[in-house]
């Protein structure tokens, strides 16, 4: 079954330090393939945010009750300008 395949290949987002919209890829692609509904979705990421992201979805999870929400709201706080800045700390 395809929902067994997707928890036993869990995808962990951990906030700054990785890529959002390749994380969020590979998470549409599979809850495509499993016939996930909104809240099975939001279901599963909260138990794979880590680190800043987990932190940020504690706050954040209150207010967000869709997939859609979720996608827009992520993206705002770990989008590419967060990269970016991350990446330009170490070159420092």
């Amino acid at each position: 079954m395809i929902a067994d395949e997707i928890i036993k290949k869990p995808t962990y987002f951990r906030g700054s330090k990785d890529n959002i919209h390749d994380w969020l890829d590979t998470l549409e692609q599979r809850f495509k393939m499993a016939k996930w509904n909104d809240e099975e979705k939001l279901q599963y990421i909260s138990v794979h945010l880590q680190d800043d992201a987990s932190r940020w979805w504690t706050q954040a999870s209150i207010l967000i009750k869709t997939w859609s929400s979720f996608t827009e709201a992520v993206i705002k706080a770990f989008g590419y300008t967060k990269l970016q800045e991350l990446e330009f700390k170490q070159l420092k």
